[in-house]
């Protein structure tokens, strides 16, 4: 970087990292390093965008050395902060057969035997793990929605269907489990998952950066869906109609959080004499058994888009015990063993579960933060030893 403000940056972040108390450290010394690489080889005209990532990090550091688990919105905001190390990790990272890209493309996921799937995730990651975390709690909820999307419906009726409840309730991680049941995948094609709260660029309408991420995750080329967006967002929502017309198709538009008018009542039919840019109902096809879930944290808003009689609420999970598994098994994922010395487990057990309150990713943060501290932890004869997240028993904390 050719200024002093860059150097000096890099060398506070670098620094920073020095601390012991720093939550997701190894992904920031990942950043750390992969950053440097990016400037010791970008060129001049790149240097700016490096320098606003610099700040970003530093930024998040100063969180990660701040945050706090004494409540349930502590534990979702260092999840929040992950997310973030996450995304600039993928901005920085050069294009990957099976990444995200900074600019939103993506390339076809796999499955659970490494085969391409048509299922795509565009603008929000799902920050999986490579061995695939078991997902507790939701066994109901699945099987229900499954039934009613799947069995309980015409072939040719659209349906709209809303998914609500607090931030970590396991709302996304709901739909992606619907979308990867066998009985889904014979029904639905395509199935895609696109997130309604990723930030367009500044000089871009909201409106018609959410159409083109749902195109891309069609499969458009980027060349094309560029071409149409230059004619405006009537071009967009037309070349969408056309693009799912006559397919049993699936979208989940994820974590919905401002309301617009332009995004309600999703079933909407097209009108006699269409102005295509009025409504994002007018780019689903009604006629074909297509379906779009809306996830929410905002009750109200999800009504507005698929009608009241179609909201589900998802709430903190009634078995508090499907908390420590879920714990246990972030802690023990990619073949690390959770077998904590000289820590009595009954009472790790019953502060996890209290901490949790239910919420499945408060759970799965601070099991990821306790297999983060025994992986930062050696013992002298060159073992890892386990130590206690730093959880505290003060009983009137507000969870």
């Amino acid at each position: 970087m050719d200024d002093e403000v860059g150097s000096y940056l890099l060398n506070q972040f670098k620094g920073g990292l020095q601390s012991s108390k720093v939550s997701w450290k190894r992904d920031l010394q990942d950043l750390e390093k992969l950053i440097r690489q990016n400037i010791e080889n970008s060129p001049a005209k790149e240097k700016p965008s490096l320098r606003e990532k610099l700040y970003r990090l530093n930024n998040i550091l100063v969180e990660c050395q701040a945050a706090s688990f004494l409540s349930r919105e502590g534990i979702i905001s260092l999840w929040r902060i992950r997310n973030n190390l996450k995304e600039i990790k993928e901005e920085l990272k050069s294009k990957d057969p099976i990444t995200i890209s900074s600019n939103g493309n993506f390339s076809p996921q796999r499955d659970d035997q490494g085969n391409s799937s048509n299922v795509r995730d565009t603008g929000r990651q799902s920050h999986q793990s490579v061995s695939p975390l078991v997902v507790h709690g939701f066994d109901d909820e699945i099987t229900s929605l499954v039934k009613l999307l799947v069995y309980e419906r015409s072939e040719e009726k659209f349906s709209a269907v809303g998914i609500t409840g607090m931030a970590g309730a396991g709302k996304t991680t709901l739909c992606q489990e619907i979308i990867k049941r066998e009985e889904v995948k014979e029904h639905f094609v395509p199935r895609i998952l696109v997130s309604m709260s990723k930030k367009p660029d500044e000089n871009k309408n909201a409106r018609i950066a959410l159409v083109e991420r749902i195109l891309l995750s069609l499969g458009v080329e980027e060349n094309t869906i560029q071409s149409v967006s230059n004619r405006g967002l009537s071009a967009l929502i037309c070349a969408l109609h056309v693009r799912l017309m006559g397919k049993k198709y699936m979208i989940v538009l994820d974590d919905a959080q401002e309301g617009d008018t332009w995004f309600e009542n999703l079933y909407s039919p097209l009108p006699g004499k269409v102005k295509w840019e009025q409504s994002l109902a007018y780019g689903l096809p009604k006629g074909y058994g297509g379906t779009v879930i809306v996830t929410s944290r905002n009750k109200d808003l999800a009504k507005k888009m698929v009608g009241e009689e179609n909201v589900h609420p998802v709430l903190p999970l009634a078995d508090k015990e499907k908390c420590w598994l879920i714990f246990k098994d972030a802690v023990e994922q990619d073949g690390a063993l959770f077998n904590p010395p000289n820590v009595e487990l009954e009472d790790l057990k019953k502060e996890i579960i209290r901490k949790c309150s239910g919420l499945p990713l408060a759970a799965r943060v601070l099991g990821e933060i306790m297999k983060e501290k025994m992986e930062e932890a050696p013992a002298p004869n060159g073992h890892t030893v386990t130590v206690q997240p730093e959880l505290s028993t003060d009983s009137n904390s507000n969870v």
